[in-house]
């Protein structure tokens, strides 16, 4: 994302994979501008029901709340500035972005 960002584009979406509100913090975290959790609400929804979606998104704003507890975020523009501790090949991989 932030190879994106350095390309010029401000608005980046990130769609594949996210489907916890941890998922949306880290995009977030990683210079995403939003998180598309869709599918992850319409499996939901077709399962259970609106019942079944209100809970799945309940649980997603939760994760997303303790994710910002824990970096210390206030809100969810903060989370672009919460330390970033990242190993292994990813944070390689990340490192080489720039």
């Amino acid at each position: 994302m932030a190879l994106l960002a350095a390309q010029g584009f401000e608005t980046i979406v990130a769609t594949g994979g996210i489907g916890t509100g941890l998922d949306v913090a880290r995009a977030i975290a990683l210079g995403a501008s939003a998180a598309g959790i869709a599918r992850p609400v319409l499996r939901a929804l077709s399962a259970h029901g609106r019942p079944g979606a209100v809970s799945f998104l309940d649980g997603v704003e939760t994760e997303l709340r303790a994710a910002m507890l824990l970096t210390g975020s206030r809100d969810v523009a903060a989370l672009r500035r919460a330390p970033r501790v990242v190993v292994g090949e990813l944070g390689a991989w990340i490192s080489q972005l720039g």
